[in-house]
């Protein structure tokens, strides 16, 4: 086995244990994500508010990236720099 399949395998293993271990699947993370996100732009930790989402966030790209962007709005309503449009 080269270097390279070595660090491909060392990956893959930490991947499945770290998704084994949590709790939090990528449905449960999307159904608690808005109310967390309100709450981190208000200053609260999310590693304090939920571990177990933090955890899933650090290793699910699809809801991490789902986080940064709904925490980005949610801190852009808040400081008023996102207007809601007008009819």
């Amino acid at each position: 086995m080269g270097l390279q399949d070595e660090h491909l395998r060392k990956l893959i293993d930490h991947i499945c244990d770290t998704h084994q271990d949590e709790v939090i699947d990528c449905d449960s993370c999307g159904c608690q994500i808005e109310c967390l996100a309100e709450k981190v732009a208000a200053g609260a930790s999310l590693p304090d508010l939920w571990p177990e989402i933090e955890a899933h966030l650090q290793c699910c790209r699809d809801c991490r990236e789902e986080w940064q962007a709904l925490l980005s709005i949610v801190r852009a309503e808040q400081d008023g720099s996102l207007t809601a449009m007008e009819n």
